[in-house]
């Protein structure tokens, strides 16, 4: 992922320096802004939980760090790569930032096999033999080996979840980000994702999670983010944000959720 090095923020994974984002709106309106001047950081085997309202950027936040969205100002660089540079490889970069979406954005034409295998042959340019033999580890070892040869369109919510995460986790990201990953889901499967969720933060996975379940943000979040309106507004352990929260926006919106 060839680009401009650059110093490291305590050994952060990410950091992310003064982003701000707009996207363009019907022809005499003002931009909507999505990203004010934001700054943050994600350091080696930390589990970062970004919550706040709906519209805050917090999915805008999580997408620009693989270049999903573009950002207007500012600058991203994960493992001390500036992934905004056009030179960058975003196929490469996309292979080592694995995301996790609401909609599991799986291949509904290819098995759950295949939509493991075909991305490790296409990017990272294993042998079809190599490819199969890790994918089917990966789903023996989130207990899914079983569905290896069914079609996404045969599998429960909680299962095409459970499958679009190994499929990212095939492909040995650095970093893993999830996006509303249990929002879509059924109230009776979500616990066995989080619980997924769970055992990757366990295990030392470095992750950023954007989430409504507050009880995993309190339970796994090594540190969390507040935003509100395309700012961070605070910021601190789950104990601090959800306990003490020293800023009167945060306090309101915990109040609305949690009470």
């Amino acid at each position: 992922m060839p680009g401009t090095e650059a110093p490291r923020s305590g050994g952060a994974l990410v950091v992310v320096e003064n982003v701000s984002k707009t996207f363009d709106t019907p022809a005499g309106e003002q931009k909507l802004i999505a990203l004010q001047d934001v700054s943050m950081d994600l350091t080696h085997g930390e589990v970062l939980v970004i919550i706040g309202p709906s519209g805050s950027g917090k999915s805008t936040l999580l997408r620009t760090l693989n270049a999903l969205e573009s950002i207007d100002s500012g600058s991203i660089h994960i493992d001390g790569i500036d992934i905004t540079r056009p030179d960058t490889n975003i196929n490469a970069l996309r292979a080592r930032v694995g995301m996790v979406f609401q909609h599991f954005n799986l291949f509904t034409h290819r098995t759950i096999l295949d939509n493991l295998v075909l991305p490790q042959c296409a990017v990272l340019k294993r042998s079809r033999a190599q490819a199969t033999e890790r994918a089917r580890g990966l789903l023996e070892q989130i207990h899914i080996a079983e569905l290896a040869d069914r079609y996404p369109r045969q599998l429960s919510g909680g299962q095409q979840q459970r499958a679009a995460i190994a499929r990212a986790l095939v492909m040995d990201p650095i970093v893993m980000l999830f996006d509303e990953a249990t929002s879509a889901l059924d109230p009776e499967t979500v616990g066995g994702v989080l619980e997924l969720m769970k055992s990757l933060a366990h295990d030392g996975m470095t992750m950023a999670v954007v989430t409504h379940e507050m009880g995993f943000a309190r339970e796994v979040a090594d540190r969390v983010v507040f935003m509100d309106a395309g700012r961070i507004v605070e910021q601190g352990t789950p104990e601090q944000i959800f306990d003490h929260p020293q800023e009167t926006r945060t306090r309101a919106f915990l109040e609305q959720i949690l009470w």
